[in-house]
């Protein structure tokens, strides 16, 4: 934060300077740059404060959502998933880094760009002399705004993708540490000894997978060598209690944990998830409202200014003012809805609140089998639950991914 925060004082101190020196020398060359140094300058601003905003409102919506976490807090006497044994946390990686941040930081700039460019093009033809610096240097400005923005949509094939690979590779991370929990999927029936090289065998090929591999990664089955797949599903009824060295008290444990760590703390993030996501699709769906409300304002007002010919034989300041707006403000209304579309939070929110649905019903089944008998059955019931609610999970990252890909980012070009 601190970084960004010093990257946007000394691009203003940069403007600022070369401004002071503009208007004293009146240089043509520095006064010609002038535009450019300020389009720059918004388009700096425009990235870090996005970024600069998007942590402040991380942590306020912590700060707002720390109730609802600590009544999530599990019991002290339930087992934490890496207490297990063969379990381990997700090995350390790289530093993290926020692909969504960078992901939609890029596709607000491109949809800010249009506008821009259009008002450059506005002020050069109704403030400006057409043969000035300064009119030069904001028909420069335009040309700078539009290449930037054919560029960066020509260059940034599959934009997400990092975001993407980030996310799928995280949730398999944590998926494989309750499939091991559970022994279910490939450590169904295994010894401890058999699912630590299991274990170590596919978080080593996770570590290193590709949106390719991934992809394959998710899938609830396996695949024999001669192409057929078996669901896990269908491999617990198959195998029963067969090879399950567990205990009835050991199951118990694990099943309480499983409850806690899985299901509500994932149903918690949902909760939470689809919240920001409505209180984000209200606010950008009121901007675009207003927008466009504002340019037929705009429109209306323009047209009654030239209907009643108050505008002499020259353009006056109203008039040129409101000219400005009537060109700038359709561009502002594309942009507001190309946020919101950028967003997609009406559509991941509904996907939130669909999934959190499934996993209050997996809640309920789950604490019934709590109080029932222990014996071999409940052992394998609960292992069925477990591979529908990491189907559940897989279904929901199945349909996030479908909402936030995007081959390449859209523009009006």
């Amino acid at each position: 934060m601190s970084v960004r925060i010093w990257v946007v004082v000394g691009a203003s101190l940069a403007l600022s300077a070369w401004t002071a020196a503009a208007v004293l020398s009146r240089a043509p060359a520095l006064v010609v740059s002038l535009p450019v140094a300020g389009t720059s300058w918004l388009l700096v601003v425009l990235d870090c404060g996005y970024l600069l905003g998007r942590q402040w409102a991380h942590r306020r919506r912590r700060r707002v959502s720390r109730s609802r976490r600590e009544a999530w807090t599990p019991a002290p006497d339930i087992r934490r998933p890496i207490d297990y044994p063969n379990v381990l946390p997700r090995p350390a990686g790289d530093t993290p880094v926020d692909q969504q941040g960078r992901f939609r930081a890029t596709g607000i700039r491109l949809a800010v760009l249009p506008a821009l460019a259009v008002t450059c093009l506005t002020v050069q033809t109704v403030f400006l002399e057409h043969g000035g610096d300064l009119g030069l240097g904001f028909v420069l400005a335009e040309c700078l705004l539009l290449v930037s923005m054919v560029w960066t949509v020509w260059t940034s094939q599959e934009p997400s993708q990092p975001w993407v690979t980030s996310r799928i590779r995280a949730e398999l991370f944590r998926r494989e540490v309750f499939l091991l929990l559970a022994a279910v999927g490939p450590y169904l029936g295994r010894t401890d000894q058999e699912a630590g090289q299991v274990r170590d065998a596919r978080l080593s090929l996770l570590a290193a997978a590709g949106p390719a591999e991934l992809s394959t990664f998710t899938r609830l089955s396996d695949r024999a060598s001669d192409g057929t797949e078996r669901h896990w599903q269908d491999a617990v009824w198959l195998r029963g209690d067969d090879g399950v060295p567990a205990t009835d008290t050991e199951t118990t444990e694990r099943m309480r944990t499983y409850l806690d760590y899985r299901i509500k703390r994932q149903s918690l993030f949902f909760e939470l998830a689809a919240g920001t996501c409505e209180r984000t699709e209200g606010k950008l769906g009121r901007a675009a409202k207003a927008a466009v409300l504002a340019a037929v304002a705009v429109a209306v007002a323009y047209a009654v200014l030239l209907h009643s010919g108050r505008t002499g034989d020259g353009p006056s300041t109203t008039s040129a003012v409101i000219a400005l707006l009537a060109a700038g403000l359709p561009p502002l209304c594309n942009m507001a809805l190309a946020v919101q579309n950028l967003f997609a939070s009406q559509r991941l929110a509904a996907s939130y609140r669909e999934t959190r649905q499934e996993l209050l019903g997996h809640e309920h089944t789950l604490r019934r089998l709590l109080v029932e008998p222990a014996g071999a059955e409940r052992t394998v019931l609960f292992r069925s639950l477990v591979i529908r609610v990491e189907s559940t999970l897989t279904e929901e990252l199945r349909r996030w991914r479908i909402i936030v890909a995007k081959t390449e980012f859209d523009a009006g070009l």
